[in-house]
């Protein structure tokens, strides 16, 4: 795993108070340069994509020549390590594809730690890669629970992670869900 959820003393990451820090704050973690050299896996997105990203949020400024589709893909579906879902009414399923950068051969398992409230799916939950530059696709379903109101309140987020690992590799994404 290229970051860590310590800092440098080995204790949690804190704000700029001093009071906890959450995903929003810390994204992945704390970044560890030695490891990043060798992460295992990889989440791509082109220029393109995130050109379709800004359709889809209404921003088509940045790129006067680029034409929106009618219409365009979901903004949580950008082919992007952490997953942000707000709104959330019922179940929402979102694609990511992943691209083996380490050793030919190998096997990720994927493992989740749901945000409190919601349940979490990955399939396949397991990628077996042959060769380096291969591409995996999966699919991450997020769920409230009947009782997520309670856990994270109106305006609150609940926070998680989805874990691809071989036994070497970590490849750690956050997630941050929300009902209002």
């Amino acid at each position: 795993m290229a970051a860590r959820m310590t800092n440098n003393m080995g204790e949690g990451i804190t704000d700029a108070e001093g009071k906890p820090a959450d995903p929003f704050q810390f994204g992945s973690g704390h970044f560890e340069p030695t490891k990043a050299a060798d992460p295992g896996l990889v989440y791509d997105a082109s220029y393109e994509d995130y050109l379709l990203y800004l359709c889809n949020i209404n921003v088509t400024s940045l790129a006067p020549k680029f034409k929106c589709p009618k219409v365009a893909p979901k903004t949580t579906d950008l082919n992007y390590p952490s997953l942000s879902i707000s709104k959330i009414r019922g179940p929402v399923t979102v694609r990511r594809t992943v691209t083996n950068v380490s050793s030919g051969k190998s096997l990720y398992f994927a493992s989740v730690k749901p945000p409190m409230g919601f349940s979490v799916v990955v399939q396949p939950s397991i990628l077996k890669f042959n060769k380096i530059g291969e591409k995996k696709r999966f699919t991450i379903t997020v769920k409230p629970h009947k009782d997520a109101k309670s856990m994270v309140g109106d305006n609150g987020y609940g926070f998680g992670w989805y874990t691809w690992t071989d036994g070497v590799h970590m490849v750690r994404s956050p997630m941050a869900v929300s009902l209002a």
